[in-house]
């Protein structure tokens, strides 16, 4: 064997390999992991033409995979206003004045991560901000990218007068006179009035995408799971690694709706092999239902409103006949169920299917009693969870989200730390542009059960938290596990995708996970971030 490309010495590894849990050097070859162990492992594969990298202080671990995100949507939409944390109608205004100021009259003015709170109690309505947002078209995605709010000129460049059938249960919200309110609950909903938003060039749309990329690597980001997609993605995803600028690895998933005709499912079973060095199409994404604080989310008991009886698939056993499609053609499935009936239907769904078991997983599992978190580890489903979606839950339950749930619902939020006890494997992920992609943010959560930016430090829900490796795993081995591949760990053979922090994530406590310092991280052999 020729000599190795890298070699990390003088560092502390956590592999996550039960055979050689740690090691303080390793090296790599071609973008694969050739040696692990000490100095003298290393330095027999290591000649002149290495480079070589000496990290007293350095916590080597696993690369980060974040297991639930969307990169292309993402970056789209963070070139506009972010609402993050704009907790008042007032200074939501304030924001859209600004945003006005800054791209001038007659733009569009885009947004995402408007908090639901933000309206005070209120119904939205496009009158609360055409003043704020003129002169021109605005479109604010909410924080969880299931409802979009137009002003009164977008509605009228898309052309929505009015109500509308989809099938999938999105609609378009009107008033009394029938007359659309700017509220766009769900994808279908949404695309009347994003389709209208001009199209960026392609080289923007790269370069986007690329800077996404670059800061996700800052903070120790080596992969992720992305949850949406078709042919357009497979190109934008080819145009990266082509130009060099794919600096992480991408496991698509493409999105299968209930309005797809037989030629739509043919083509998504004809990308199952489309691969390239760095992302790969042989997964695919249902959606069950939608999300508990619009009333979209698919619950066992209707909610505080009445809502939560209908699931976003009219026709359940048409949902179940395309499920067991993809996984007799050899996909993996991951499927977003939010409600506790969602959950268990898609539980129900994945028990009839030969061979399932560590292949298929679900997305969000926001409610569910323990009946149904027993199920996870006995039938071998993931559960893919986002602990930092708990820093729009509060343990007074005046939030949004526990008020339409109420309160015995309540206490079974995000049983991240139940589901892992039992046994099955939980994937951690931000499921960005939704919270930010930071995982440090995330190892927090996981672990207090509140995330960092909250006045209130009272754990939500009765789930017990999750350890700090339990975490580290769910961001590293569990997340590769569940997605077929060899990655996260670092054993001789792996990828060679890896983060050297300042400390330990999994033994420094969660306050000093937040800011802990990413030093380097690793891509197939390749340095895409090191700290200055």
């Amino acid at each position: 064997m020729t000599a190795a490309d890298l070699a990390l010495v003088d560092v502390r590894i956590r592999t996550l390999d039960p055979e050689r849990p740690t090691a303080t050097a390793l090296a790599v070859k071609d973008g694969v992991v050739v040696a692990v162990g000490d100095a003298a492992d290393v330095r027999d594969v290591c000649d002149g033409t290495t480079r070589v990298l000496s990290g007293a202080g350095w916590h080597v671990t696993p690369g980060i995979v974040d297991g639930h995100q969307h990169l292309l949507m993402g970056a789209q939409v963070a070139r506009g206003a972010s609402f993050d944390r704009v907790a008042t109608l007032d200074d939501v205004r304030a924001v859209l004045r600004a945003e006005r100021a800054r791209i001038g009259p007659g733009e569009w003015l885009r947004g995402y991560a408007f908090e639901y709170a933000a309206l005070e109690g209120r119904e939205f309505h496009h009158t609360l901000v055409d003043e704020a947002a003129g002169p021109g078209p605005m479109l604010v995605n909410s924080l969880d990218m299931h409802t979009a709010f137009a002003n009164a000129e977008a509605l009228r460049i898309a052309g929505v007068t009015g109500s509308r059938d989809f099938p999938d249960g999105a609609f378009v919200v009107v008033d009394d006179a029938g007359r659309p309110t700017g509220e766009l609950r769900e994808m279908s909903a949404i695309r009347t009035v994003w389709d209208a938003v001009p199209e960026p060039s392609q080289a923007d749309k790269l370069g986007w995408y690329a800077e996404a990329i670059r800061a996700q690597n800052a903070v120790g980001i080596t992969g992720i799971h992305q949850m949406d997609g078709g042919r357009e993605t497979i190109e934008a995803l080819e145009a990266l690694e082509a130009e060099g600028l794919l600096g992480l690895r991408v496991c698509l998933h493409s999105w299968v709706d209930p309005a797809d005709d037989e030629d739509a499912l043919a083509d998504i079973v004809a990308r199952r092999d489309l691969s390239g060095a760095r992302w790969s199409a042989a997964a695919v994404k249902f959606m069950l239902d939608g999300v508990i604080d619009t009333g979209t989310a698919w619950l066992e008991e209707p909610d505080t409103h009445g809502d939560g009886t209908d699931p976003m698939w009219p026709d359940v056993e048409h949902f179940r006949r395309t499920l067991r499609r993809f996984h007799d053609t050899g996909f993996r499935i991951a499927t977003h169920a939010i409600g506790d009936r969602a959950v268990r239907e898609v539980l129900d769904a994945y028990a009839t299917f030969p061979g399932s078991a560590g292949r298929h997983r679900i997305e969000h599992v926001e409610a569910a009693p323990p009946a149904t978190v027993a199920r996870f580890a006995a039938e071998g489903v993931a559960a893919s969870m986002q602990p930092i979606h708990l820093r729009w839950i509060g343990a007074e339950m005046v939030d949004p989200w526990s008020q339409r749930l109420g309160a015995h619902r309540c206490r079974h939020a995000m049983p991240s730390g139940d589901i892992g006890a039992s046994g099955a494997t939980v994937v951690l992920g931000s499921d960005w542009p939704v919270a930010p992609f930071d995982p440090r943010l995330g190892l927090f959560a996981a672990q207090r059960r509140f995330a960092p930016d909250v006045e209130d430090r009272r754990p939500i829900g009765a789930s017990r938290p999750l350890t700090g490796l339990e975490a580290l795993t769910g961001y590293t081995l569990e997340a590769a596990r569940v997605d077929g591949g060899d990655g996260g760990v670092l054993r001789v053979g792996a990828p060679a995708d890896l983060v050297a922090w300042g400390d330990d994530p999994a033994l420094c406590s969660p306050e000093d996970v937040v800011d802990l310092p990413v030093l380097l991280t690793v891509v197939g052999g390749d340095v895409v971030h090191r700290a200055e």
